[in-house]
């Protein structure tokens, strides 16, 4: 009886170059739903942020895009959507003074409006709770957990004092100040550590000033918006603005501020001309619109 021969038949390449494709293809679309949802829709990525809708962009032109979605690049009315830039793009202080200037006040206008909101809501609590203890009514649990965190945040016992440091900066200050000492956005400070006021802080270790780093926009601007307010340096600053009450006047204001550079009253010249001539006062009584319960981008 004859044995049979084994026959190994030869393979074809291309059939196993299709097969081959066809795997690394089924791979990539796996790949590509697995993380589908960390790739930003159209360049630009959403995230609620403290009550309100953070953005980052990857570059200038998709930022001017998004402000005119907005409305921050035309003549807006009195009410901005509060969508707050997180970071100005890395290529920002490739564009012309003009064109980062308009941009920058228009991302910076939603973030001014939405600090000066918070801080106003926190100055009428305070004094709603003082108009209650001067007339003998008692604190209910979450006004007197609100003064304790207020006592420990504004580093004051003293209700009179406490009344001057919890209060608002007028915007067009805010984002003069801002502009000045970012350079418009082109300061190096600014794109690497979303330091646009020039802040900095001890060093524990080596008691130097450096440098202090945000995460975004918003925290250096509430941490500015802090440093007016509990510094001693701005003491006289505080008073004056308590005494304006709802009337904060820009100008005058700018006028206690020689403490912030050491330019000093050249610094103050400073301040009121950038405001004066990008007619800023007239942000002064914008308001920010209330959108973040509609979670126009499905954000959790």
């Amino acid at each position: 009886m004859r044995k049979k021969r084994l026959v190994i038949k030869q393979t074809n390449p291309w059939g196993v170059l299709l097969i081959v494709l066809f795997a690394l293809a089924f791979l990539v679309g796996i790949a590509l739903l697995a993380f589908s949802k960390t790739i930003p829709k159209n360049g630009v990525k959403f995230s609620s942020y403290d009550g309100f809708i953070s953005y980052t962009v990857p570059n200038t032109k998709l930022l001017k895009q998004q402000l005119r979605v907005y409305g921050l690049c035309s003549n807006y009315s009195g009410s901005v959507e509060p969508y707050l830039l997180k970071s100005f793009p890395k290529d920002f202080l490739k564009y012309s003074a003009r064109d980062r200037k308009r941009m920058f006040i228009a991302a910076m206008l939603p973030i001014a409006l939405v600090v000066k909101q918070k801080f106003d809501k926190e100055h009428q609590m305070i004094l709603e709770i003082i108009k209650k203890k001067n007339n003998g009514i008692s604190l209910d649990r979450d006004e007197r957990n609100f003064l304790q965190a207020s006592i420990k945040k504004y580093k004051t016992g003293d209700l009179k004092k406490l009344s001057r440091r919890v209060d608002s900066i007028p915007v067009s200050l805010l984002i003069a100040q801002a502009g000045i000492e970012s350079g418009w956005g082109k300061s190096r400070f600014t794109y690497r550590y979303n330091n646009i006021y020039g802040l900095h802080r001890r060093n524990r270790k080596t008691y130097q000033s450096i440098v202090q780093p945000f995460k975004s926009l918003y925290d250096a601007t509430l941490a500015y918006s802090m440093n007016l307010n509990i510094s001693n340096a701005y003491k006289k600053f505080r008073e004056v603005r308590y005494l304006m009450g709802n009337s904060k006047n820009p100008y005058k204001l700018a006028e206690y501020l020689t403490m912030y550079s050491v330019k000093r009253d050249r610094y103050i010249r400073l301040v009121q001309n950038i405001i004066l001539s990008n007619k800023l006062t007239k942000y002064d009584h914008y308001s920010v619109k209330q959108m973040i319960a509609s979670n126009p981008h499905n954000l959790d």
